[in-house]
Protein backbone atom coordinates (compact mmCIF):
# COMPACT_ATOMS: atom_id res chain seq x y z
CA UNK A 1 0.00 0.00 0.00
CA UNK A 2 2.76 2.45 0.89
CA UNK A 3 4.51 1.65 -2.41
CA UNK A 4 1.36 2.68 -4.32
CA UNK A 5 1.18 5.97 -2.43
CA UNK A 6 4.80 6.75 -3.31
CA UNK A 7 4.18 6.02 -7.00
CA UNK A 8 1.05 8.20 -6.98
CA UNK A 9 2.96 11.03 -5.27
CA UNK A 10 5.82 10.84 -7.81
CA UNK A 11 3.44 10.77 -10.78
CA UNK A 12 1.45 13.67 -9.33
CA UNK A 13 4.65 15.65 -8.78
CA UNK A 14 5.76 15.04 -12.38
CA UNK A 15 2.35 15.98 -13.81
CA UNK A 16 2.03 19.15 -11.72
CA UNK A 17 5.65 20.16 -12.36
CA UNK A 18 5.42 19.67 -16.11
CA UNK A 19 2.06 21.48 -16.21
CA UNK A 20 3.57 24.47 -14.40
CA UNK A 21 6.55 24.43 -16.78
CA UNK A 22 4.41 24.44 -19.94
CA UNK A 23 2.07 27.12 -18.61
CA UNK A 24 5.02 29.30 -17.56
CA UNK A 25 6.90 28.82 -20.83
CA UNK A 26 3.80 29.73 -22.85
CA UNK A 27 3.81 33.23 -21.31
CA UNK A 28 7.10 34.20 -22.99
CA UNK A 29 8.28 34.69 -26.55
CA UNK A 30 11.87 34.52 -27.79
CA UNK A 31 13.24 37.76 -29.22
CA UNK A 32 15.22 37.42 -32.45
CA UNK A 33 16.70 40.87 -31.89
CA UNK A 34 18.23 39.75 -28.60
CA UNK A 35 19.56 36.30 -29.52
CA UNK A 36 16.42 34.40 -28.44
CA UNK A 37 16.21 36.05 -25.03
CA UNK A 38 12.72 35.42 -23.57
CA UNK A 39 10.37 38.43 -23.37
CA UNK A 40 7.01 38.33 -21.55
CA UNK A 41 4.09 38.15 -24.00
CA UNK A 42 2.08 40.46 -21.75
CA UNK A 43 4.75 43.19 -21.91
CA UNK A 44 3.91 46.13 -24.18
CA UNK A 45 6.76 47.65 -26.19
CA UNK A 46 6.92 51.40 -25.45
CA UNK A 47 10.34 52.44 -26.82
CA UNK A 48 12.88 50.85 -29.09
CA UNK A 49 16.19 51.79 -30.67
CA UNK A 50 19.10 49.83 -32.06
CA UNK A 51 20.54 49.10 -28.61
CA UNK A 52 17.61 48.37 -26.33
CA UNK A 53 13.86 47.99 -25.98
CA UNK A 54 11.67 49.24 -23.14
CA UNK A 55 8.51 47.34 -22.24
CA UNK A 56 5.66 48.28 -19.95
CA UNK A 57 5.13 45.24 -17.72
CA UNK A 58 3.17 45.39 -14.48
CA UNK A 59 4.94 42.41 -12.90
CA UNK A 60 8.35 44.11 -12.74
CA UNK A 61 9.62 46.02 -9.75
CA UNK A 62 12.66 48.11 -8.90
CA UNK A 63 12.75 46.62 -5.39
CA UNK A 64 11.90 42.94 -6.05
CA UNK A 65 13.14 42.79 -9.64
CA UNK A 66 11.51 40.30 -11.97
CA UNK A 67 9.25 37.44 -10.86
CA UNK A 68 10.83 34.09 -10.06
CA UNK A 69 8.96 32.48 -12.97
CA UNK A 70 10.67 34.88 -15.42
CA UNK A 71 14.09 34.14 -13.88
CA UNK A 72 13.34 30.44 -14.24
CA UNK A 73 12.40 30.79 -17.92
CA UNK A 74 15.56 32.81 -18.62
CA UNK A 75 17.57 30.01 -17.02
CA UNK A 76 15.67 27.29 -18.91
CA UNK A 77 16.64 28.93 -22.20
CA UNK A 78 20.30 28.75 -21.22
CA UNK A 79 20.98 32.31 -20.08
CA UNK A 80 23.30 32.58 -17.09
CA UNK A 81 23.29 35.54 -14.73
CA UNK A 82 26.82 36.98 -14.70
CA UNK A 83 26.41 40.40 -13.07
CA UNK A 84 23.75 41.99 -10.88
CA UNK A 85 24.02 45.61 -9.81
CA UNK A 86 20.93 47.29 -8.43
CA UNK A 87 18.14 47.00 -10.98
CA UNK A 88 20.49 45.84 -13.77
CA UNK A 89 21.18 42.17 -14.42
CA UNK A 90 23.50 40.96 -17.18
CA UNK A 91 22.89 37.53 -18.67
CA UNK A 92 25.23 35.60 -20.97
CA UNK A 93 24.79 32.68 -23.34
CA UNK A 94 27.21 31.51 -26.03
CA UNK A 95 29.29 34.69 -25.70
CA UNK A 96 26.24 36.95 -26.14
CA UNK A 97 25.38 39.35 -23.33
CA UNK A 98 21.95 40.81 -22.61
CA UNK A 99 21.22 43.60 -20.13
CA UNK A 100 17.90 43.40 -18.30
CA UNK A 101 16.87 46.33 -16.15
CA UNK A 102 13.75 46.17 -14.01
CA UNK A 103 11.95 49.31 -12.86
CA UNK A 104 8.51 49.73 -11.38
CA UNK A 105 6.11 48.71 -14.12
CA UNK A 106 8.70 48.36 -16.90
CA UNK A 107 11.66 46.36 -18.07
CA UNK A 108 14.45 47.30 -20.44
CA UNK A 109 16.24 44.69 -22.52
CA UNK A 110 19.41 45.59 -24.41
CA UNK A 111 22.90 44.65 -25.46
Amino acid sequence: MKYNQIIIAVVLFIVLGSSYYFVAISKYVLSEKYNDFPVPKSAQLTQENEYDSVYEWSKSSDINGIPFSYSLIIWVYGWEEVVREGTLTIYERDGNKIHLSSQRGEISIGR
